[in-house]
């Protein structure tokens, strides 16, 4: 592979461009830029490389394709355009593939609208945003709409024959251009006003609206002075509940993010003439194994890319210029300026990141949450249709066996109550009618025990009983509900190999799709009973193992023995302990550690 690739950018130019990895199955995996393209691509094929994120691509590198373009500008508006549609796993990207609404002011009209749309397009409109919170947009629309009496009937304005105006201009909320009521010049002058609303300039809006009022009072237009008086008392009552971080004013993002495992949140906070106005959030995904600082280029790399609007400042939690200077290059082109990037050590900026972190971590716990609350609705009604079951499954339970050669042999229960563990639930048994290996035997008599109980003290049973096992497992436990005269009782066996489902007298095994909600309920409620399970028979292993390797050691009375158990469980077995992990349990000095090492190294007969 390493060489077919290699003879393929043989001829590969050094310049910029972007390159897509691809694995076995053609599927672009990773989408990159690089001003050099034969240099980067080569650099992913060397096989001494210690990049955790560059080492795990390379086991599934397959195949590469890419474009060249002129400039590094270019490839990053093509980087993000690819990653937007292949989705790759290996990149950091915006979670949601959905486009996020804007406010549009139409001002290729003549008389403009101000609307949301989610499809910016370059046709001399003016856009602002993204709003990641719909509702958000919604509102930040409605109160436009409420200081500013624009139009909002879609019409083609001007109109050839003057139409009947609608209700909006009878109660102050549109100047009625659609009868011919207000010049083209007089609405573009409160277009402006709008825009300079939007663009965060609301002081230079005060002034010039109060400068307006004024004049068309001393002019006896008392009207035309009330109109201004009015939008400037709803401006202020807006302003009233922003907070003021900034005496000095200015335009600032402030970006800061929260990360767990592979996902992330970012928020960004906006500043503007010194004030905070809003936040906006962001969920990112592809996070394994990548950087903050791959975290931040990403994210701001997507979000200002399509930004109608550029502050003076961002202030980041981490370093990240070196890897933003083609953007930093974009927006010199399309905004005519730099904006500067800081890292603030100490200070109010300081406080603004702490700020915009702590708003990450509850974003990205919020989020974690809801989805996981989604699959494990998703995860019932789906075991609720695969296994035909009448009820949705709400109290789960599964069983799982563990012993070492029949040694100490244990039975472990736990119990899911709406897809999530119900600890109260969890059941420990010691195996008293088997010895040695009878796995079947010993489900048998735990799933006895348990439904005997439940019966005894009248508790309802369980919607569900998963078996850890095969056919056999599942028929033994089935026999013993058969035998307590229960005969609509559930049950399924899960087998670990293939992770198939078995249905009792059935000999032929089901599957689902591995991956579904359904089957990780499954599995992870599997996986805990054998936790459970393997913790238990830990724990009394050990017991046995004590009491048969310090019979024979002087001075290990009681305390001592519950000492070194509580010490070693879960941990390993009593008798691979070392003189040093001895000295650490309570009570256990170095003459008395000297004697167990040295009692556990006697043979037996001795």
């Amino acid at each position: 592979m390493k060489e077919l690739i290699l003879e393929k950018i043989k001829n590969l130019k050094d310049q910029p461009g972007c390159y897509l990895w691809k694995d076995i199955k053609g599927e672009v995996i990773y989408v990159g830029k690089a001003l050099r393209l034969a240099n980067r691509i080569r650099s992913y094929l060397n096989p001494n490389i210690t990049d955790t994120k560059t080492r795990h691509l390379q086991i599934e590198i397959h195949d590469l394709d890419w474009f060249a373009t002129t400039t590094e500008v270019e490839a990053l508006i093509l980087e993000s355009t690819l990653i937007k549609k292949y989705n790759p796993k290996f990149n950091v990207r915006l979670k949601d593939d959905k486009r996020y609404p804007f406010i549009c002011v139409s001002t290729s009209e003549m008389f403009p609208m101000v609307y949301l749309s989610r499809r910016p397009r370059a046709n001399g409109d003016r856009y602002f945003g993204p709003f990641t919170d719909g509702r958000a947009a919604r509102d930040a629309l409605q109160m436009l709409h409420k200081i500013f009496p624009i139009r909002k009937t879609k019409l083609k304005l001007p109109l050839a024959k003057p139409i009947r105006p609608c209700l909006n201009f009878h109660i102050g909320r549109c100047l009625g251009p659609c009868q011919g009521n207000i010049t083209k010049e007089v609405y573009g002058e409160m277009i402006d006003r709008v825009l300079q609303f939007l663009e965060g300039k609301k002081d230079i809006l005060i002034d010039n609206l109060r400068a307006r009022m004024i004049s068309h009072s001393e002019k006896m237009e008392f009207e035309l002075a009330a109109h201004f008086r009015d939008m400037l008392e709803r401006i202020n009552h807006v302003r009233e509940k922003q907070t003021v971080v900034s005496v000095e004013g200015g335009d600032e993002d402030v970006v800061s993010f929260a990360r767990r495992d592979n996902e992330g949140q970012v928020v960004l906070l906006e500043v503007r003439a010194g004030r905070l106005e809003a936040k906006k959030t962001f969920p990112l995904t592809g996070l394994i194994d990548s950087t903050n600082r791959e975290l931040l280029e990403s994210f701001l790399r997507d979000y200002y890319l399509q930004a109608r609007f550029i502050p003076t400042t961002i202030y980041l939690p981490e370093e990240a210029r070196s890897g933003i200077e083609p953007l930093m290059d974009h927006i010199q082109n399309e905004f005519g300026f730099r904006p500067k990037i800081r890292v603030p050590a100490q200070g109010q900026k300081k406080s603004l990141l702490r700020l915009a972190e702590r708003n990450a971590e509850l974003s990205l716990t919020e989020r974690i949450l809801a989805t996981k609350l989604k699959d494990q609705t998703l995860a019932l009604k789906e075991l609720q249709e695969n296994l035909n079951l009448s009820d949705l499954p709400r109290v789960i339970e599964c069983y799982d066996i563990s012993h070492i050669q029949g040694f100490e042999p244990v039975a472990s229960g736990v119990m899911f109550v709406d897809g999530k563990p119900y600890k109260q639930g969890y059941r420990h048994y010691k195996i008293r009618g088997h010895e040695g290996i009878n796995d079947p035997a010993m489900m048998h008599e735990v799933i006895g025990r348990r439904l005997q109980r439940l019966i005894n003290e009248g508790e309802p049973l369980p919607d569900l009983v998963v078996i850890d096992g095969g056919p056999t497992q599942l028929n033994r436990a089935c026999e013993v509900a058969i035998a307590l005269d229960i005969h609509d009782l559930p049950m399924v066996g899960l087998a670990k190999k293939r992770e198939e489902i078995y249905f009792p007298g059935e000999k032929q095994p089901y599957s689902f799709a591995i991956n579904s909600p359904s089957m990780r309920l499954l599995r992870n409620l599997r996986d805990e009973a054998h936790r459970f399970g393997v913790t238990y028979h830990r724990l009394r292993r050990n017991k046995a193992e004590l009491k048969l390797l310090l019979d024979d050691i002087a001075d290990i009375g009681v305390t001592r023995r519950k000492n070194l158990l509580k010490y070693f469980q879960g941990k390993k077995k009593i008798s691979d302990a070392t003189f040093e992990e001895l000295l650490q349990v309570d009570g256990i000095g170095e003459a008395t550690a000297r004697k167990i090492v040295d009692g556990l190294k006697k043979p037996k007969s001795q």
